[in-house]
């Protein structure tokens, strides 16, 4: 029976956290704009989810390795299908109702409903949910053991009295942004950010901060530099290597560090030739030196690439596959192709010459330089490279418009990467390679493969943790074999801030400092 239930006294902070701390205000640096801040309009997994968990809850929270109950004041189940959350009492949204467990049913049945935008969740395999006063009782299809970290630590509960009339998701507005979190948003202007103000009657703990400044800077130096003059207190970016040292050097700025489990990717267009065959998929990997990227990309700060994409330190246990770099294999199998070389050294397949064009994303340094050193690896063996630099909004246009596999793709290569928390749960990993695109959401590339969908199919339908880490290893060598995509690298985890004005970060797995953790003093 698993039972997960709330301590009177206060939660301990993951491993490797800060000295806390408290300050009245606080200013964190972004990228890019990250929409209107509710669980269907943010633009990105990290640092977008991030902020709109500061303002929704969740059933339970991630603390460590496993989940704490957070809205939910304990969660049972005897056989990982009927889990029953009596709920929290006195805890109120922002504008001051209560939470009931009727929000909680209608968030499940709302999100059924509406399985759109970057963090969508996937409540398919609830088959039914019931309140009965207090108490909430999700059924599932089948039994789910990382159900309560997969789902019900990802799902962020609504306010039926505001979602009920709500249609078009994506167009939900800030009158919308209304949760039952530690922060309230106060302010929201798209192109220079928002302001969170803690919620003083936050009902699972205190607030650390009082406002939470977050502001958009898209250029890397920019950030970095507002940072070094104080004039922001946190970035959100992963400090580049190259200035890793100078900056743990400066005497006011802290730099917390972790396992970071997002990825980096070379992302093949599945669905268009030459890329349609996972032989040549596989030649093009085997020309890759994913252990030079780490070195000359990122300066050694990362880790080779797993082929079979999972992280060695992720919760799913994979087997540790060798890597597939092999300049001379690479080559002998594109001779075997057929694809031979051309008066200009481009190797010719099929009538058309091997020139393709690499996306990357602009306002990634790391990725940029990658892009070139993919390049020259592949000229080696015969294969053209455009590198082809976009803006963050046009390339996932291309790559995955309106985050709906359903619609296409338009590119050859493209540099791409996964936020931290798809590494938590199999079931995630899963969606990267299910054909079927409801069961494969994250499936960029367009792969389609029976072998792939019947390991799936076992995987989703494991009655214990034991069988899924089973099939999640099947998974994970089919993906190396196949090669839809190629794992790059998962850059070390290294976050700047400003010591001087606050040091409470905490770090966690999977969402690395910017976490609930770091910016509340929990009493669950």
């Amino acid at each position: 029976m698993l039972s997960l239930a709330g301590c009177g006294a206060g939660t301990e902070p993951p491993r490797g956290s800060q000295t806390t701390g408290s300050a009245k205000s606080l200013t964190i640096a972004i990228s890019s704009d990250e929409g209107t801040l509710t669980p269907f309009t943010n633009q990105t997994g990290y640092p977008g989810n991030n902020l709109v968990k500061l303002i929704f809850d969740t059933l339970v929270i991630v603390q460590g390795d496993g989940v704490t109950p957070l809205l939910a004041k304990q969660i049972q189940t005897t056989d990982n299908k009927v889990f029953t959350m009596p709920l929290r009492q006195g805890v109120t949204w922002h504008d001051g109702k209560p939470l009931t467990a009727g929000d909680v049913v209608f968030s499940v049945e709302f999100y059924k409903k509406h399985m759109e935008g970057d963090s969508s969740i996937d409540v398919r395999p609830v088959e039914s949910v019931t309140a009965n006063g207090d108490t909430v009782t999700l059924t599932l299809k089948e039994p789910d053991p990382e159900f309560p970290r997969r789902i019900l630590a990802d799902m962020a509960i609504l306010p039926e009295h505001l979602w009920s009339s709500v249609d078009k998701v994506s167009e939900a507005g800030t009158d919308k942004a209304v949760g039952t979190g530690p922060y309230k948003l106060t302010r929201h202007d798209n192109a220079r950010g928002c302001t969170l103000t803690s919620n003083t009657s936050y009902a699972m703990g205190k607030p650390k901060i009082d406002t939470v400044k977050v502001v958009v800077i898209p250029e890397e130096s920019t950030q970095f530099a507002a940072l070094r003059t104080g004039e922001v207190h946190m970035s959100t970016r992963i400090v580049p290597p190259q200035q890793l040292q100078a900056l743990e050097n400066q005497p006011n700025i802290g730099v917390i560090k972790g396992t970071e489990f997002a990825s980096t990717l070379l992302a093949f267009n599945t669905t268009r030739a030459p890329f349609d065959r996972p032989e040549v998929r596989r030649a093009l990997a085997k020309a890759i030196d994913v252990a030079d990227l780490v070195k000359t990309a990122l300066l050694g700060q990362g880790t080779p690439g797993n082929p079979g994409f999972i992280h060695a330190e992720s919760p799913v246990r994979p087997d540790r596959l060798p890597p597939v770099h092999d300049v001379e294999a690479a080559k002998r199998e594109l001779d075997a192709l057929g694809a031979k070389p051309g008066a200009d050294g481009v190797r010719v397949l099929d009538g058309r010459a091997m020139s393709y064009e690499l996306l990357v994303q602009s306002t990634s340094t790391d990725r940029l330089r990658s892009a070139e050193l993919i390049r020259d690896m592949l000229k080696a063996v015969g294969v053209a490279v455009k590198v082809t630099s976009l803006d963050p909004d046009s390339l996932d246009a291309k790559v995955w418009p309106d985050y709906d596999v359903r619609k296409g793709r338009n590119y050859d290569m493209s540099m791409w990467g996964w936020s931290a928390p798809v590494m938590l749960s199999t079931g995630t990993i899963a969606q990267l390679v299910a054909s079927d695109p409801d069961d494969g959401s994250l499936n960029i590339v367009g792969f389609e493969d029976d072998e792939t969908d019947a390991i799936v199919r076992t995987l989703t339908s494991a009655p214990s943790l034991e069988a899924r880490t089973a099939a999640a290893k099947q998974l994970q060598a089919r993906i190396a074999e196949q090669m839809p995509f190629l794992t790059l690298y998962y850059r070390n985890g290294a976050y700047a801030f400003r010591k001087d004005v606050y040091n409470g970060w905490s770090w966690q797995n999977g969402s690395a400092a910017l976490n609930k953790f770091s910016l509340v003093d929990f009493k669950l």
